[in-house]
């Protein structure tokens, strides 16, 4: 009940911030006498109901029961409608006075049980004010109140003294008594209002001294979130662009799409949170631009009982930082589109490649075979066996380009199968082995005890190797060795393509595997390659869910370790419903690269967006 009275007298009387010139503590003894009566609304019929009805009819005892309530509510409004406590106090002492003697006058005048209850005025006026001057008020009023006992029956006629009178007498000198003790206990385990909220006005007072020096808009707002003060060393600003903010105007400036951000900021401050941000825009007026970007930062501000009172609000200008987010977006959005772009048309170009080249290639095999005519000089055969080189160099180069796309684009699918690890490595050796000798490189391979078959993509195992050991020798120089290790460990086939090379510096280390990127990737590289072999490896790798590791020491070589089911268990991470049925693109669209991808390539990305 008391903090019921207590909320209700503020919501009453309105928030200290409103009446600023107003001292804390006056203001915190307003909510008290006003708590007080409106508690008092309450318990006086409640207390005088019972007593009345001892010792009068019920009709009399309504009657007094409701003037009873009446009397503080009557003080509420006084104290409410500007008076002070102190007159709301002696206003009261009065009206009981008068109520007192009357009572004793309904009750057979001096001879009353209830004169004796006139007692209790000097001692409740000397408990509620804590002063001298409220003892000597109340005596007064008690002697005034006998005064009229006494000199009333010469003028009207007096009444006899009801049957039940020594018992209401007793009952309501029983019930004041507990009413008061309880009352003196609460107040004493209960010390809220004086220490706290006399401190809050004092700052609030200062503070807009200090924030007028600091930079920003600040607005202190009541409970309901209307604007009592401005300050700030940005508010002429915000109010040019903005318009005025006192009032409702900071609300009903901001957007309509984001005044439910800012009810709700409120309403968690109301929850107990003690402070929120929230990003918002207001409707801008006078300027070029529609919207006003602003971040808000509330804090609350409560009273001694946890209510809240107010929130202090800091608001900054985020306008150039929102303008920065979206050309950042912008610059982004171009780059993956460019990136996109770019790999489709590699793919659209590399498609309409193979059929000139198998043409060439083709032709060069019918030239090579003499079937028209033998050469006129060994000449003629070595420009033919180079034109079919060539033809067969640049078709792998090709095709190497399609797998990469598909790969990127989603559409490559592992077919697996059953197959015998050392067969592939035997048809990567003789493949390869021309090649090495003609380097100087020495080419041999291991196989551990117990590797048979797994169960793989056998043309995508067959490109893995050529890729990782034709790498190898490239980056061998004469008199290095390249090794091949294959293993079978708890059911995961591992393979090891390792080199005494050149090695790999470790700043570069980071960006090797990724689509036309070298060691050397500068104008005067002295290997030659696109720079795919690596990429296309870890494409293959990662669609038959295994992994890939590259360990390397500039000036000493090369290991690359690739690691996979060997029962084909991890192919085709997720494979196709048995209806669902893919529509075809071609050239094929490539999906966007992921977030962190572009994060380590943003600035090579957005150059290249500009030059597209």
């Amino acid at each position: 009940m008391r903090l019921a009275g207590r909320q209700t007298a503020e919501s009453w009387l309105g928030d200290p911030a409103a009446a600023q010139a107003e001292a804390a503590g006056c203001h915190a003894a307003r909510v008290s006498a006003m708590s007080a009566c409106l508690s008092g609304v309450l318990l006086a019929p409640l207390l005088a109901g019972p007593v009345l009805l001892t010792a009068f009819a019920w009709s009399h005892a309504i009657a007094g029961a409701l003037a009873a309530a009446a009397l503080p509510l009557a003080l509420a409004g006084v104290i409410a409608s500007g008076g002070s406590p102190r007159q709301a106090g002696r206003l009261a002492l009065f009206a009981v006075a008068v109520a007192l003697g009357a009572l004793a006058l309904a009750s057979g005048g001096l001879a009353s049980p209830f004169l004796p209850l006139l007692a209790l005025l000097p001692l409740e006026a000397a408990v509620r004010s804590r002063r001298p001057e409220g003892l000597a008020e109340g005596v007064a009023a008690a002697l005034l109140a006998l005064a009229g006992v006494a000199l009333a029956p010469s003028l009207f006629p007096a009444y006899p003294a009801p049957e039940g009178g020594l018992i209401a007498a007793g009952l309501s000198l029983a019930l004041y008594a507990l009413m008061r003790g309880l009352s003196l206990s609460v107040e004493v385990t209960t010390p809220v209002v004086t220490p706290v909220v006399p401190a809050e006005p004092v700052a609030a007072s200062a503070a807009p001294d200090l924030l007028d020096l600091l930079p920003g808009l600040y607005t202190r707002h009541d409970a309901r979130g209307e604007v009592l003060k401005i300050a700030g060393a940005d508010r002429a600003d915000f109010a040019a662009r903005i318009g005025d903010l006192s009032g409702k105007g900071f609300v009903s400036r901001i957007h309509v799409a984001d005044r439910i951000a800012f009810v709700d900021a409120l309403d968690a401050l109301r929850r107990g949170e003690a402070r929120r941000q929230v990003e918002i825009r207001f409707d801008s007026i006078g300027t070029g631009t529609q919207f006003l970007h602003a971040a808000v930062s509330l804090i609350a501000e409560r009273s001694g009982d946890g209510a809240l009172t107010g929130v202090l609000a800091q608001t900054r200008d985020m306008s150039a930082e929102i303008a920065g987010r979206q050309h950042a977006d912008a610059v982004v959005e171009e780059a993956e589109t460019a990136n996109a772009a770019k790999t489709r048309f590699l793919a659209a170009v590399s498609h309409e490649l193979r059929t000139p080249l198998n043409a060439i290639i083709g032709f060069s095999d019918i030239l090579a075979g003499e079937y028209f005519g033998g050469f006129a000089n060994e000449r003629q055969r070595e420009y033919v066996q180079l034109i079919h080189q060539s033809g067969e160099h640049l078709l792998s180069l090709v095709n190497t380009m399609l797998d990469m796309s598909k790969i990127d684009s989603g559409r490559y699918e592992v077919f697996v199968e059953p197959f015998a690890v050392g067969e592939v490595i035997d048809s990567c050796d003789a493949m390869l082995r021309l090649q090495a000798s003609t380097r100087g490189v020495t080419l041999t391979r291991r196989l551990a005890r117990g590797v048979g078959e797994i169960v793989a993509d056998r043309r995508a195992m067959h490109q893995i190797l050529i890729n990782l050991v034709g790498n190898a020798i490239k980056f061998t120089d004469a008199g290095g060795v390249v090794n091949v290790d294959a293993a079978v460990e708890n059911g995961r086939f591992k393979l090891t393509v390792s080199d005494t090379g050149i090695g790999i510096p470790l700043e570069k280390l980071a960006t090797i595997g990724e689509p036309f990127v070298q060691a050397q990737n500068g104008l005067a590289r002295n290997y030659e390659g696109t720079g795919l072999g690596l990429s296309l490896v870890k494409g293959l790798v990662h669609l038959h869910g295994g992994s890939f590791s590259i360990t390397s020491t500039e000036g000493e070589g090369t290991v690359v370790s690739v690691e996979l089911p060997a029962d084909g268990s991890g192919a085709n991470h997720a494979p196709p419903e048995p209806g669902d049925v893919a529509a075809i693109t071609f050239p094929p669209v490539l999906p966007r690269p992921a977030r962190k991808d572009l994060d380590s390539r943003i600035e090579n990305n957005a150059e290249t967006a500009l030059s597209a």
